[in-house]
């Protein structure tokens, strides 16, 4: 593994979410530090909050290069009608993902757990600083990290433990300069983060 100079590190606390610039030429490297757990990650142009990764859509358009498709992405592209690619991911050590979702006051409602915290209330208390709010983002454009899930053959979506182990982490390189809506994902009722939410460390590298 090639040694790179480590510009910013910092531990995102478990059920907890953060907002964070990567610049253009810098990676953005995510670490399970102690165990399985899941990141769901939102990316927006720095300069042009309009302009935010496509989930489904870097999906399609990956499949249709044969770089990528529904559990492994390399090139995240912005939504229409930028088409942009904004991060490349150039190391995936688990290479088991899911895109589009996230877990929100509704999900936690029809598993009777109301007022349980959310990914959609990490993504807002981390852009507030950046004077963004919930409505803004779009819902579909999120990249769980390290996030398992299967499909059964009458099309149902079932939760399933993720493949990450400690020490477990992806490298994305930036694009272009990106905001960062990171949520260190607060699901401890199914299986998405083992049942037990844990820190996940963020480092920055040159």
């Amino acid at each position: 593994m090639k040694i790179r100079k480590i510009l910013n590190e910092f531990v995102i606390p478990k059920c907890t979410g953060k907002g964070f610039i990567v610049r253009r030429g810098e990676i953005l490297r995510i670490i399970d530090h102690i165990g399985p757990q899941v990141a769901d990650v939102v990316f927006l142009n720095a300069h042009n909050y309009k302009e935010q990764f496509s989930a489904r859509w870097s999906v399609f358009l990956n499949s249709m290069e044969g770089i990528g498709g529904f559990k492994k992405i390399t090139k995240l592209y912005s939504k229409r009608p930028w088409e942009n690619v904004m991060l490349t991911v150039i190391e995936d050590k688990v290479g088991v993902h899911v895109f589009g979702g996230h877990c929100t006051k509704r999900y936690y409602e029809l598993l009777n757990r109301s007022g349980h915290r959310s990914c959609s209330d990490n993504f807002e208390d981390a852009l507030k600083e950046f004077g963004i709010r919930l409505e803004d983002l779009d819902s579909s454009g999120v990249f769980n990290v390290f996030m398992n899930e299967t499909i059964d053959e009458d099309g149902t979506i079932r939760i399933v433990p993720p493949l990450a182990k400690k020490g477990d982490f992806i490298d994305l390189l930036a694009e272009m300069d990106v905001l960062v809506d990171f949520s260190n994902c607060p699901d401890d009722v199914d299986p998405c983060n083992g049942y037990e939410c844990k820190d996940m460390k963020v480092q920055i590298l040159k």
